[in-house]
């Protein structure tokens, strides 16, 4: 359950990931610093007073939640990817998922999940997606899982016995076949990973992870406006200056700290140690110079959309700690590429779905259910019923 639960996070912020940062980068004040999405990478988001459903609905128990939240039954066909179907359940789990993750960053964001409704859809669509093709993919690849895998699976499934069982499918309106299929994700992608992904060397790493200072010189103001056209040669002046005084330093790493400190206006204070990046945390004019460099050297003038950079390469301490990530990211590249490649057909009905108000009275239909179902004597369900309870020690 461990794997599962850390796979559907990683599904989720795959998806997510881009609707949250053009939503962010829309609305919230940018930093200077070069990171793709503009933002702090350590940025953590609150739940706000936005992030809980809409209260006040009169559930009717008497339907299961999916007739009751999206007019739907568990076996209507609402995709097809690549000529393999999905059925209601399976996606709608998914969309309730991401609608819930994405409310935890509303106020944030300050937009509303009405607001939002078109990117969690397309994101759940994804998201789906990205299961089916790993899916898929391991069945091209001769790669499905063991019987020991599927045996497991099953037991995972029936830990806390048959009547949670029953309770878990309902609340989410799953049948037994996509429940198994949820199950079973972890040694899709396991088995996947070990397929496609060989283990890294070094070599592999350095193209993947890199550790850089840098001096900024802006040409856009606060608000990423373009600075008028004399201060931005100016500041190009100003950079070619930090430049060649920086190419004629007996001690460089020494003399670049020193002007670094003294002139780059990316708040170095805030980063004197510099950046530890992995492939695409970075806009890609930076990205490219510094994968360009060798440990140790520094780069000429480089122009991206903040500005002017002068980027100085570290070394990163322990290349091998980057190796599980790295072979994850290989993996999802392959995906990616099967889903831009994808023929991926919905259901008129799919487009026809309030996906606010099927969030709203899916939440409602659980909250009540679970509250008229619990069995006796059992352990609070969490809000996921997916996840384990907190006594399996999962954090």
């Amino acid at each position: 359950m461990k794997n599962w639960k850390r796979l559907l996070a990683l599904l989720l912020s795959l998806a997510l990931t881009a609707s949250l940062c053009a939503c962010k980068d829309a609305g919230a004040s940018p930093s200077e610093s070069p990171n793709a999405t503009g933002g702090d990478p350590s940025a953590q988001p609150s739940a706000g007073a936005d992030a809980s459903p809409a209260p006040s609905i009169d559930v009717d128990l008497t339907q299961d939640i999916l007739a009751f939240s999206a007019g739907m039954s568990a076996s209507d066909e609402v995709l097809t990817i690549n000529g393999q179907t999905v059925t209601a359940d399976f996606f709608l789990y998914f969309l309730s998922m991401d609608c819930s993750q994405t409310s935890m960053y509303v106020s944030l964001m300050g937009v509303t999940l009405e607001e939002l409704a078109p990117d969690l859809l397309n994101d759940a669509v994804s998201i789906t997606a990205n299961q089916i093709l790993l899916q898929q993919k391991a069945e091209e690849l001769g790669c499905l899982p063991t019987d020991a895998q599927v045996e497991q699976a099953k037991a995972n499934m029936m830990a806390d016995g048959q009547e949670n069982y029953e309770l878990t499918k309902a609340s989410y309106g799953l049948s037994d076949e996509s429940m198994e299929r949820m199950f079973l994700s972890d040694a899709y992608y396991s088995n996947l990973l070990n397929a496609v992904a060989p283990t890294a060397t070094d070599e592999m790493l350095s193209s993947y992870v890199y550790q850089v200072k840098h001096i900024l010189l802006k040409t856009v103001d606060d608000n990423r406006q373009p600075l008028p056209e004399d201060e931005a040669a100016g500041k190009k002046a100003q950079a070619e200056d930090i430049l060649a005084q920086l190419q004629a330093a007996e001690d460089l790493p020494a003399k670049f700290d020193e002007l670094m400190m003294a002139y780059s206006e990316d708040n170095p204070q805030n980063n004197p140690d510099g950046y530890t990046a992995t492939l695409g945390q970075m806009v890609p004019e930076f990205e490219e110079a510094s994968l360009a460099l060798k440990p140790g050297e520094m780069s000429g003038l480089v122009k991206s959309e903040f500005g002017y950079h002068i980027i100085l390469r570290g070394e990163v301490a322990d290349l091998q700690s980057y190796a599980e990530e790295y072979r994850q990211y290989q993996l999802q590249q392959e995906i990616n590429a099967m889903l831009d490649e994808a023929e991926i057909i919905r259901a008129p009905a799919l487009d026809a779905l309030d996906v606010v108000d099927f969030y709203n009275k899916y939440s409602a239909y659980q909250s009540a259910y679970m509250a008229a179902n619990q069995p006796a004597g059992s352990a609070p369900v969490a809000s996921d019923p997916l996840e384990p309870p907190a006594s399996d020690g999962v954090g």
